[in-house]
This record gives structure tokens, sequence and C-alpha cells, in this order.
């Protein structure tokens, strides 16, 4: 309470409950003092649980937060690995990718160069196997020389 209202000149019923004011405090402080004495434990011990309450939450997020952090960096070093290894694969794919190309190339070059050659071997033998039957012919028929 103010000090203005404490000093303030009582009213007609502050003159006439003046005097019992102070019996009426001392009954009411005696008759309801346990229960508010009771009311305020039981505040007082609602605090300490909600505190306490509060700091095991807090506690157990952060716990649980840590643990997510930690299973989410391992995780994400794995996966670092992983990718790694993809990339080392792919790196090795693409090398035996272009050494199949290469090699079916060979091949085809190869095959392309042995058809040329057997070709050009076999219009010899033609033109050999030509001169041959015209000899043959030639000597098939005799006093025509």
């Amino acid at each position: 309470m103010s000090t203005a209202y404490r000093d303030a000149p009582p009213g007609l019923m502050g003159r006439l409950l003046g005097p019992v004011r102070g019996p009426v405090r001392r009954l009411v402080r005696f008759a309801l003092g346990p229960v508010i004495e009771r009311q305020v434990q039981m505040n007082s011990a609602q605090v300490r649980f909600d505190n306490e309450m509060v700091q095991y939450v807090d506690e157990r997020l952060d716990r649980v937060s840590r643990h997510y952090d930690d299973i989410l960096g391992q995780h994400g070093k794995r996966m670092e690995e992983i990718d790694e290894r993809h990339l080392i694969l792919q790196q090795e794919l693409v090398r035996h990718v272009h050494d199949l190309v290469e090699r079916i190339e060979f091949v085809f070059e190869t095959a392309e160069t042995n058809h040329l050659q057997v070709e050009a071997v076999l219009r010899e033998t033609r033109e050999e196997l030509r001169a041959l039957v015209e000899k043959l012919d030639a000597l098939s028929r005799p006093g025509q020389d």
C-alpha cells in the first residue's frame, strides 16, 4: 500500500472499525494462517516442480539434439565417402568405356583393312585365273598358233 493511503485520515467506517482492525487481523491470521501457509508451500512446490520439469525437458532436448547432430555428422561423413567412391568408380567406368570404344574402332578398322586386302587378293587371283584359263584355251586349240 502506498504511504499516502495509510497517512490519509480515516473515514467514518475507518473510525468505527479502527479499534477492531487489529484483533480481527489476528483472528483471520490465526484461522486462515495454516491454510495460507499450506497454499504458499503448495505454490512454491508447484514452482519447484515446474522448474525441474522445464530443466528436465531442456536437458532431454539437448541430449536428443546432440544425438541427432552426431548421427547426421556420421551420416554426412559416410555420404561424403560414398560420393568419393562413386566419383572414382565413375572415372574408372569412363576410362573403361573409352578403352572399349578404341578397341571396337580398332576391330572395325582391322576388319575393313582385312576386307580390302581380301578383295585385292581375290581380284589378283581372278586375274591370274583368267590368264591361266586363256593359256589353257590357247593350248587346247592346236594349230592356231
